[in-house]
């Protein structure tokens, strides 16, 4: 049976289904023991793709592009890029918000382009991740960390 991003409910350890990511294009969803999804074609599997839970697999590949809960920049960083996409960058700011903190840490200016470095504190993970938004005259672009700075230490 072949399913759709959006079908997949559970998978146990060890099991592995068909998924259709596009129209024609049926790859292999398999739960190893260690509890990770990989994402591979079934004539070649040296090319795969890793998820930590099933919702990361959701948000890159289900029907619907909807904003979903952000916990960890680094680790959402590919699906909140095609989110970014259509987003403005109110919004994408408010976004970023709901789930954290959002400083600015400073802007460059280089010619006609400028560059707004901001810090992301998660209030879920504390993690603190880096992110900058490059806005030109026309448009804008997301460049998130691909590492985390560290975990945030609370206070007892």
């Amino acid at each position: 049976m072949i399913y759709k991003p959006d079908e997949v409910s559970n998978l146990k350890k060890g099991k592995q289904i068909y998924v259709e990511i596009k129209e024609g294009d049926v790859r292999i969803l398999r739960r190893n023991y260690c509890g990770v999804y990989e994402l591979y074609h079934k004539n070649n599997n040296k090319r795969i793709e890793y998820f930590e839970d099933l919702n990361l697999f959701k948000n890159r590949y289900g029907s619907l592009k909807k904003k979903f809960p952000l916990y960890n920049l680094s680790r959402q960083r590919l699906d909140i890029y095609s989110i970014a996409e259509s987003s403005s960058i109110k919004d994408l700011l408010k976004w970023f918000q709901e789930y954290g903190k959002v400083s600015l840490i400073r802007t460059d200016k280089y010619e006609d382009i400028e560059i707004d470095y901001y810090d992301f504190v998660s209030d879920t993970e504390n993690t603190l991740s880096n992110f900058q938004i490059i806005k030109s005259e026309t448009d804008f672009t997301i460049n998130i960390s691909i590492k985390n700075e560290s975990k945030i230490k609370k206070a007892v």
